[in-house]
């Protein structure tokens, strides 16, 4: 083969590796191409959680119409609720569920929703890979392991248990309380931490610790630390089917 055309034949075949990649993210999958999200998406706040020091008082719930299934629906509903703590937590739950059905959408959602301590130092724009998204990928996309908990976010919704199949209430609705933990002020994103109790249906303790901040440079409430909420929730009944499409079609 003479040189010349087998320089245009490498070319064309690094030109075509360089598109694929282009349509990947560092997880692997292909960016998806969803259906239309344009329906009206609402989000309502309840209760109270002290932004500046430790009430025990504090209880409070956020309450939304729908999952969205776009980033740009995704932040319509961030706008609406992550202004106070416990929007915060809906939010990563919300992208959580877009990334079981759509995983390129669900990181970018997840990394909307949360601080740089739960990003790739690595590679700009995504989560954390060692911690959250090999465990996300355990334990909502994958269909061939007893790890697997399809229903994991509807296990933190309102009404739903192990033993009614994790079938919540609507409109859909987290509730949270406060931690008798002190704030812990952060210099670097100038703001406290706030630690609170999300509850559940699906664990023996009825409920999961999250932490949240709201940085001096950030229009809303982030989530900081979530371990809980992908630690697998207790196993759907054997007499219970999931419909996966119960969220988002």
């Amino acid at each position: 083969m003479k040189p010349n055309k087998l320089k245009v034949i490498l070319l064309i075949a690094f030109a075509i590796a360089i598109s694929m990649s282009s349509c990947m993210n560092s997880s692997g999958f292909s960016e998806e191409k969803t259906p239309t999200d344009n329906a009206p998406i609402t989000g309502t706040l309840s209760g109270k959680i002290n932004h500046d020091e430790l009430d025990l008082n504090d209880k409070a719930s956020c309450t939304f119409n729908r999952f969205p299934w776009t980033v740009e629906k995704f932040q319509e509903l961030q706008a609406q609720v992550s202004t106070e703590p416990q929007g915060a937590v809906v939010m990563v739950l919300i992208a959580m569920e877009i990334y079981r059905k759509y995983p390129v959408i669900g990181e970018k959602c997840l990394f909307l929703t949360t601080t740089e301590n739960e990003h790739d130092p690595n590679e700009p724009g995504h989560m954390s890979k060692d911690r959250i998204i090999h465990r996300l990928n355990e334990l909502l996309r994958r269909t061939d392991d007893s790890y697997a908990r399809p229903y994991q976010v509807a296990a933190y919704l309102k009404g739903a248990h192990q033993q009614n199949g994790y079938i919540p209430e609507k409109p859909y609705t987290v509730e949270v309380e406060i931690m008798n933990t002190n704030y812990e002020y952060n210099s670097k994103m100038d703001a406290k931490f706030i630690q609170y109790y999300v509850l559940t249906g699906g664990k023996d303790s009825g409920k999961d610790i999250i932490r949240v901040i709201k940085p001096w440079d950030s229009k809303y409430y982030l989530v900081d630390n979530f371990p809980g909420l992908y630690s697998q929730v207790k196993e759907l009944p054997g007499s219970k089917t999931w419909d996966d499409t119960m969220f988002i079609k």
